[in-house]
């Protein structure tokens, strides 16, 4: 339930039904409830879901990173050292070396970031390769300017 109404964009109702119920989510309930304010610009129930996220799990990056996300879309605190990602390096490397029928795959141990991930998404567009990130919890396929997570990572 947490789920389906944080990603239709009903984030208060979702906390009101983590309200209700009768013991707390675990760490892939708030993930997801994070993940949405990510989607949805909440900043507020995002800093509620993140805490209770990294109460479960402090070493789990995924929190940090979704609410480190937040936070830059609402233009807070952001050091832009874009050019700097490491899999964006990679790509780049992988678009001189590897041959052109052959698939670029990353792979890497913290999530994308928005940017990162937008980034690819054109560069799989404009370059007309397949490019395969593996982060720290999913695998996003990038092929003709979309991604196989349909940007809610």
């Amino acid at each position: 339930m947490i789920d389906l109404l944080s990603r239709a964009g009903r984030i208060k109702e979702a906390q009101d039904f983590i309200h209700k119920m009768p013991f707390p989510p675990d760490a892939v309930g708030w993930a997801t409830l994070l993940s949405s304010c990510r989607v949805h610009s909440n900043l507020e129930v995002g800093k509620w879901a993140a805490e209770s996220l990294l109460d479960l799990e402090p070493t789990n990056p995924a929190g940090y990173i979704l609410l480190s996300s937040i936070y830059a879309a609402k233009g807070k605190e952001k050091i832009k050292m874009l050019g700097h990602h490491s899999e964006r390096l990679a790509i780049a490397f992988g678009l001189i070396f590897i041959p052109r029928h052959c698939p670029i795959r990353v792979v890497k141990n913290l999530r994308v970031c928005r940017d990162c991930h937008n980034a690819t998404k054109y560069i799989s567009k404009i370059t007309q390769r397949e490019i395969l990130v593996r982060d720290a919890v999913r695998f996003h396929l990038f092929k003709d300017g979309a991604c196989s997570c349909g940007d809610f990572w």
